[in-house]
C-alpha cells in the first residue's frame, strides 16, 4: 500500500498541514484498497501545543471536494480512523521508549 503527502504548511514546532491520499507506486492518486467510496484527498492538520512537561497533538482530517457518498463514508469511519491514529502514536511512543 502506497501513500502520497503533500505538504501546504509547515510552521515548526505549532502546525503541519498536507494533503494525503493513497498512491500507486509512482506517487499517483489511487482510491483506498479497501473503500471504493473513500475520499481520493483529505486535507491533514496536525496541531502541536505545551502541555505540562509534554506535548498534545490535534489531527483534524476533511475529505477534500468529496462526493455525498465519500463524505458518509468518511464520517462513518471515523471509529476505525481513532484506533488507526492510536495504534500509530503508541507505536511511535514504545519506538521511542526503547531507544
Amino acid at each position: 500500500m502506497w501513500g502520497r503527502f503533500v505538504y501546504r504548511e509547515i510552521a515548526a514546532p505549532e502546525r503541519i498541514v498536507l494533503v494525503n491520499s493513497f498512491s500507486d507506486e509512482a506517487g499517483g492518486v489511487t482510491r483506498h484498497p479497501g473503500h471504493a467510496d473513500w475520499p481520493l484527498e483529505l486535507l491533514s492538520t496536525f496541531t502541536f501545543t505545551e502541555e505540562g512537561r509534554g506535548t498534545r497533538l490535534t489531527i483534524k482530517w476533511v475529505p477534500l471536494n468529496p462526493t455525498e457518498a465519500e463524505r458518509e463514508t468518511f464520517e462513518a469511519g471515523h471509529g476505525s480512523m481513532r484506533q488507526g491514529w492510536t495504534g500509530t502514536l503508541d507505536g511511535l511512543a514504545q519506538y521511542l521508549a526503547n531507544a
